[in-house]
């Protein structure tokens, strides 16, 4: 069966090209064990699920706050599972009626190169027979990533990755989590609300290492106040977990590229297995795209999509423009939450560039109190001379929605003047970036 495009793997980037490009009109088979990937299943969905239940209990243990009086509440972990897998597989349905209105095959199985346009693919159903042999003009890879299991901490009794824990049988009562990044920082935020004394061991010398260290610092105060240990610059050994009843190994991602068929492609790799490619995803091997992890420029849902919309107007002969990763805001969905867009403070030094900054603390906006959520800040980073706007951090009540205007100054270039203009309505959140935006203004009046 011959089709214009084949696509393996259903995650964002491998959806999202299948249901741009069958719309235009093209024949898009897409193959895949798992429509959704490991984003819907396994990643973004299940966890922010969790996280949403925890900190409305959080809100609710504190109803006498609002003048609300409220009985007994608790925390159901095994209806917490339940609700998870709901919003799971209603979402799937709803990717699977779009994907099929807009005219895409689904194919359920796994997929591997047997050269620049051939695959095959083996079904769950048919194991024990033949695989099938499909063709096609073009073939996108987005088969995404599995978590990193070092020597000594494989998956299996208490050692769990980020997909076993979801399903744990009972909350552990001591729970250490290797990795204070990203993954690791959102499971301490919900595993420590619903009861577990949660120990966090970071390599690095702080939480979060790639966000700005203002930002480290007010989470570890924060995490403190939750009595969640932290321990920095610290390298676990197996020998070193025997007193917890978990421990979730949240270290890393790798490609997933075992059984792909690589090398019958032609197709080159580079450092950790991620896949070479140009600014519009062509692998070695022309005909072959790669998006995603596989591509290995930003592991995130979000980006993945977008990089799926370029590889796929290539295909259609248009001329997309490449993407500049330094628009891609970053978002993690702790508690507090944190988004950040350009450079850091330090990494704008190290730049040797002339810096003001602005910060401005939720304590300080009307919303925040309101909604007593008055721990936090937003940091903004601009270029002295020019105003021109570096970078844009936030730590608090729904910094991952406030991001989303705060990427549209490092989008377009935007001067602190020309952020600060924006009329913002009153009383909402967002007014803390304008504020930010005034305290590096004042900042250089007053200098």
């Amino acid at each position: 069966m011959s089709f214009d495009v084949i696509i393996i793997g259903a995650g964002p980037g491998g959806c999202r090209a299948a249901n741009v490009l069958a719309s235009a009109g093209k024949s898009v088979a897409l193959i895949s064990q798992t429509l959704g990937g490991e984003c819907l299943n396994y990643g973004c969905i299940p966890t922010k699920t969790y996280l949403w239940t925890t900190e409305l209990f959080e809100k609710i243990s504190q109803s006498q706050n609002f003048g609300l009086k409220t009985t007994e509440i608790k925390l159901d972990w095994e209806a917490m599972k339940q609700r998870r897998k709901q919003v799971v597989e209603k979402l799937k349905k709803g990717l699977k009626f779009t994907l099929e209105r807009a005219g895409v095959k689904i194919i359920e199985g796994t997929g591997a190169l047997q050269d620049a346009s051939t695959i095959t693919v083996t079904q769950p159903s048919t194991l024990n027979q033949e695989p099938s042999t499909l063709s096609a003009s073009h073939i996108i890879l987005a088969t995404g990533s599995w978590a990193v299991s070092p020597k000594g901490f494989e998956t299996g009794g208490k050692i769990v990755s980020s997909r076993e824990i979801l399903d744990l049988p009972q909350v552990p009562q001591k729970l250490l989590i290797i990795g204070g990044g990203a993954i690791g920082v959102e499971f301490a935020s919900i595993f420590s609300t619903l009861g577990s004394q949660v120990t966090i061991a970071e390599m690095a010398d702080r939480l979060i290492p790639n966000e700005d260290p203002d930002v480290s610092a007010e989470l570890a105060r924060l995490f403190a106040r939750k009595n969640i240990i932290i321990k920095t610059k610290t390298l676990i050994t197996p020998e070193q977990i025997t007193d917890y009843d978990c421990v979730l190994v949240a270290v890393g991602r790798k490609p997933v590229t075992q059984g792909l068929g690589l090398e019958r492609s032609g197709i080159r790799t580079g450092e950790h297995g991620v896949i070479e490619t140009n600014d519009f995803f062509q692998t070695s091997a022309p005909a072959i795209f790669a998006i995603g992890d596989l591509a290995g420029k930003a592991l995130l849902a979000y980006s993945a999509e977008r990089e799926a919309d370029i590889a796929a107007a290539f295909i259609l002969g248009k001329k997309p423009k490449p993407l500049l990763y330094s628009t891609v805001p970053n978002t993690i969905f702790s508690s507090p939450e944190i988004a950040s867009i350009g450079l850091t403070e330090p990494a704008a030094r190290q730049k040797g560039m002339d810096i003001i900054i602005g910060k401005a603390p939720y304590s300080a906006n009307a919303k925040a109190l309101i909604v007593d959520s008055r721990d936090g800040f937003a940091k903004i980073i601009a270029e002295k001379s020019s105003h021109k706007i570096l970078g844009i951090h936030i730590i608090g009540e729904k910094a991952t929605e406030l991001i989303a205007e705060a990427s549209l100054a490092i989008t377009y270039k935007l001067t602190l003047e020309d952020f600060a203009e924006n009329i913002h309505s009153h009383p909402i959140l967002g007014e803390i970036l304008k504020d930010a935006c005034e305290a590096a203004l004042f900042y250089v009046r007053g200098a």
